[in-house]
Order: structure tokens, then C-alpha cells, then sequence
């Protein structure tokens, strides 16, 4: 027996997270690709490989949240956790690489000082979506401990 499909509302939110997820990501990757110095001021350059880098990261995001939400869950499957983990991995490494590509011609010691900057924001990034995901944990919980007390409820007072 199939599980019954999901409210349309719920597929449609669904969907503008796909979208919306797979342009961040894509805008993100572009905008890193183009950042090409920060010393002594940060510089821009938008190229053709700017748009390659949001066309590539924004289709790539899209085809992984389409697999993730839609064709496996509306099938009753469990998500691929393996495609969405290995996209996460090549985006970290893809900003990486441009942020440190973008540190080229930067002295040892402000090397140094970007690199402890850095790694407090990581820290500080870190802790709040900690916290985030925490709180979805709470609302998730919430939602379904709602959920089941509201049968109990509707059969003590019925609609008039």
C-alpha cells in the first residue's frame, strides 16, 4: 500500500525550497569563483567561468534536492544520503579552493590573521546552526505531539 501523497501546500513550499536552495548555492559559487584578490583591497571580476560556476552548482543543487525530496520521499523511499553528502563535500572544497585561491599575494602574517578570522567565523556559523537545528528538532517534536493529541480532540468536541 502506498503512503498517501503529501499536502499540496507541502509540495509546493517544497518546491521553492528547491528552487530558492539550488539559486543560493549557485550565486554563492559564483560569487566566490569571481572574488580574485583581497589584498590590498577585495577585487571582482565576473567572467564566463562566473557563469559556468552558477549554472553548474545551481543545476547540480537542484538535481539533488529533486532526488532528495521529491523522488524518493513522494515514492516512500528513503532520501540518498550518500548524493546529498557528496555535494556537500565538492561545494565545501569548490569555496575553499576560491577562498584560498583568492589569498594569493597576501603576506605570512596576514595569511595568519584571515586564517584566525576565518576560523572564528566557521566557529561562530557553526554554533548558530547548531542552534537552528536544534530548533527544528524542537518544532518537529512539537508538531507531532500536536498532532497526535488533535484526534483525542476532535472526538471530545465535535463541530457543532
Amino acid at each position: 500500500m502506498e503512503p498517501p501523497p503529501p499536502p499540496k501546500s507541502e509540495t509546493d513550499f517544497l518546491r521553492l525550497v528547491q528552487w530558492a536552495g539550488a539559486g543560493c548555492l549557485g550565486i554563492t559559487a559564483g560569487f566566490v569563483e569571481s572574488l580574485k584578490s583581497v589584498n590590498p583591497a577585495v577585487r571582482f571580476e565576473v567572467s564566463s567561468w562566473t557563469l559556468l560556476a552558477f549554472a553548474v552548482v545551481t543545476g547540480a543543487a537542484w538535481y539533488v534536492m529533486e532526488r532528495v525530496f521529491f523522488r524518493a520521499l513522494l515514492a516512500g523511499r528513503k532520501p540518498p544520503v550518500k548524493l546529498a553528502v557528496g555535494l556537500t563535500v565538492l561545494l565545501t572544497i569548490g569555496t575553499l579552493a576560491g577562498f584560498v585561491l583568492a589569498l594569493r599575494g597576501v603576506s605570512s602574517e596576514r595569511r595568519h590573521d584571515m586564517a584566525v578570522g576565518t576560523i572564528w567565523a566557521v566557529m561562530a556559523l557553526s554554533v548558530v546552526g547548531f542552534a537552528f537545528w536544534k530548533v527544528v528538532l524542537f518544532l518537529e517534536r512539537d508538531a507531532a505531539q500536536t498532532e497526535a493529541k488533535r484526534p483525542v480532540e476532535d472526538k471530545e468536541n465535535p463541530p457543532a
